[in-house]
């Protein structure tokens, strides 16, 4: 944009890059936006450039923020011309300048993206959807206005409309409507703890798990916050539901790291005790084999005579082994193993853990 007023204060024919409604051409649709017809012209949009445009640019791939900005530029550039050619032909030699509907759909991407967010200006905390109420209601009055007039004024109104339009539809396809949730969630959760209010800080906790159910992040926060409320059941829940997730996701390192959480903060809790095996032994590989040998420990006295804790036995006589060399409390786990289950498919695997032992102990 300084560019293309720079060319045209040096003097430089930039008819070329003007639209012109009566006789426009594609690409002038999107050059138009570079170009201002006075300073002021320029420095507003910049203003509201640096306003909005530098907090979606953050937000957001710099791929999508320059889709938003160019699309929306040509959008709004279309809209305009094509009111002046029905509304008022008279103007339709008359060019249109300016970056004002790619400024329009950068406050539409970032209405669906931070409608709930408070800025801060200087000292101040401004709540941004009356940032955007008071570009909108101007804009909407505007183009009324001319409307009932019988023209199109100088103004853009039209293209302004346009392209916050295009801005909006942009951003809710490109998915942002929910990261703008997220982010207000968060906001809200971040100053809930902050003041102490657990129970609030559970209520939110468990909104960002309906908005993302696939998060692992948001069940293990609940679980966390349900645990800060006393409340061990849910927080059990958030949990199991954590641990569920990283199985989908593949994320055995997470999985291991909230499996241990879980077995520190809610021992009087039992998982499911498929998942207790799984994960246990996945604990055990990962290095925590003491932790695992203990979790296996108290599934195969919690669940006794059944698979998983009969599993969990002879595992945790072999991680005694094999992991944590401990040949004597193998060979008496083995010992408890073969005459707790003397019929197990498992009795011949037992049997050599049990010889590997007795030599180990010698």
């Amino acid at each position: 944009m300084l560019v293309g007023y720079t060319l045209q204060r040096a003097g430089v024919s930039t008819h070329l890059l003007q639209l012109v409604p009566q006789r426009f051409t594609a690409w002038s649709l999107l050059t138009t936006c570079f170009l201002h017809v006075t300073p002021a012209h320029l420095l507003g949009n910049l203003l509201w450039l640096l306003l909005f445009g530098s907090m979606v640019e953050l937000a957001v791939r710099r791929y999508e923020y320059l889709l938003v900005l160019l699309c929306g530029g040509a959008v709004a550039s279309a809209v305009q011309a094509t009111v002046v050619l029905v509304a008022q032909p008279e103007r339709a030699e008359s060019p249109i300048m300016g970056a004002s509907g790619m400024v329009a759909a950068v406050i539409g991407a970032f209405a669906v993206r931070f409608f709930t967010v408070d800025v801060r200006i200087g000292k101040a905390s401004i709540p941004s959807l009356w940032i955007i109420l008071l570009w909108l209601i101007p804009q909407l009055v505007g183009a009324m206005r001319t409307l009932a007039g019988g023209g199109v004024g100088t103004v853009g109104y039209w293209g302004h409309l346009g392209g916050f339009i295009a801005g909006l539809a942009l951003a809710m396809a490109l998915r942002m409507t929910r990261t703008g949730a997220r982010s207000y969630l968060m906001q809200q959760l971040v100053q809930a703890q902050a003041r102490g209010d657990v129970l609030e800080s559970l209520r939110l906790a468990q909104g960002w798990c309906q908005l993302e159910p696939d998060s692992v992040q948001a069940h293990l926060t609940a679980a966390r916050t349900a645990l800060t409320a006393g409340d061990e059941s849910l927080s059990l829940q958030h949990y199991q539901q954590s641990l569920t997730l990283c199985e989908l996701q593949n994320d055995t390192k997470t999985g291991v790291d909230i499996f241990l959480e879980t077995r520190q903060q809610v021992p009087a809790r039992s998982l499911p005790r498929e998942m207790c095996l799984r994960w246990s032994l996945r604990a055990a590989q990962a290095g925590y084999s003491q932790e695992a040998m203990e979790s296996l420990l108290q599934l195969a006295e919690s669940v006794p005579d059944t698979p998983e804790g009969e599993n969990a036995l002879l595992q945790s006589a072999r991680i005694a082994l094999q992991q944590t060399h401990q040949p004597d409390k193998a060979s008496a786990l083995l010992q408890r193993f073969l005459k707790q289950y003397p019929h197990s498919a498992l009795t011949a695997y037992a049997l050599e853990l049990l010889r590997q032992a007795k030599e180990a102990e010698k």
